[in-house]
C-alpha cells in the first residue's frame, strides 16, 4: 500500500465517529461505518433476487458514503425537503471524491448512476434505514424514527419498481 492509500485508510476511521441522525434524539447511535457495513450486507443478500454484478455493488456499498469523511452525514429527509441542499452536497461530494485514491473513486461515482448495481445499493441503503429505525422504535424511540421507518418503506417500494427489470 502506498502512502496516499495508507493515509486515506487511516483517515477513513473518522466514519466510525461520524454519527447518523445526529440532529435527532436516538437511543442508540449509529456510525456511518456501521451503516455502510449493513448496506453491503443487504446488497449481498439481494444477490439471489436480482441480477447485478455483486462484486461491483459491494464496492459501491462500501464507498457510497466515503465523502462523509469531509461533509458529515446529512439524512435523507433533509435532502428530500431541501433539494438545493441535496444538490450542493452532491457537488461537494464530486469535488471531495476527486482527491480519493483511484481504486475507490470510481465506486463513489457509480453510486450516482442508474446501473443495476447502484440501484441495488440504493435499495440496501433504504433497507438499512428501515432496519435502524425499526431497532430504534423497538428501543422505545417513537419520535422521528417513525417517520424514518415510513419514509424508508416508501423508498423501498419505489426502488423495487426500478429493480423489477433485474429480478431473477
Amino acid at each position: 500500500m502506498n502512502d496516499q492509500d495508507f493515509n486515506f485508510f487511516m483517515q477513513s476511521y473518522t466514519l466510525e465517529h461520524t454519527k447518523r441522525y445526529s440532529m435527532k434524539p436516538v437511543v442508540h447511535n449509529e456510525s456511518v461505518a456501521t451503516h455502510s457495513f449493513f448496506v453491503a450486507l443487504g446488497v449481498l443478500l439481494m444477490s439471489k433476487t436480482y441480477k447485478f454484478d455483486v462484486d461491483k455493488a459491494l464496492k459501491i456499498a462500501i464507498c457510497h458514503d466515503l465523502a462523509e469523511m469531509e461533509i458529515s452525514d446529512v439524512n435523507h429527509m433533509v435532502k428530500k425537503n431541501f433539494p438545493v441542499v441535496a444538490q450542493a452536497l452532491k457537488m461537494a461530494e464530486i469535488d471531495i471524491v476527486k482527491d480519493f485514491p483511484e481504486q475507490v473513486r470510481a465506486y463513489c461515482t457509480l453510486y450516482h448512476s442508474d446501473s443495476p448495481e447502484a440501484l441495488a445499493v440504493h435499495y440496501a441503503d433504504a433497507l438499512q434505514c428501515l432496519q435502524y429505525s425499526d431497532n430504534e422504535m423497538g428501543l422505545g424511540n417513537r419520535g422521528y424514527m417513525v417517520d424514518v421507518f415510513e419514509n424508508s418503506k416508501n423508498r423501498l417500494s419505489i426502488l423495487e419498481k426500478k429493480l423489477e427489470a433485474y429480478k431473477v
